[in-house]
């Protein structure tokens, strides 16, 4: 369904679903070299994926529809964790150990859920 769009329509999802996901988690973790990486890093394995999918068969449509589902999974995954990321960062920057600091089972299940369950989502729309 989504791979039957013109293909500029993908890559301004993909470009979209990047600079989402960007803006958001450069404010829950509001580091300057986090805001600079983290968006170079998700352009490059973009590229790479683009790439592997193309020595793969597949197709650039449904490379760019998974790309773009894999940055909406990504970001509603973190949403319980923003809290859990200032914290961090407080105790950081106040000099004090963060190793003690757990991420909760309930985030990490809910993390799994949503970025596989938004990938088989996109999966099911590039059919």
């Amino acid at each position: 369904m989504l791979t039957s769009l013109p293909i500029g329509w993908l890559w301004l999802l993909a470009a979209a679903s990047t600079a989402l996901s960007s803006c958001l988690l450069g404010s829950w973790i509001p580091l300057r070299k986090f805001r600079i990486a983290y968006p170079v890093t998700m352009v490059v394995c973009g590229g790479a994926l683009v790439g592997v999918c193309r020595l793969t068969g597949i197709d650039l449509t449904g490379a760019l529809v998974m790309y773009s589902c894999a940055h909406i999974g990504l970001t509603l995954g973190l949403l319980p964790q923003r809290k859990l990321f200032k914290e961090v960062l407080e105790r950081w920057r106040r000099g004090e150990p963060t190793d003690n600091i757990k991420v909760p089972r309930r985030h990490q299940v809910f993390f799994a859920v949503c970025v596989v369950a938004v990938l088989l989502a996109g999966f099911a729309l590039t059919r």
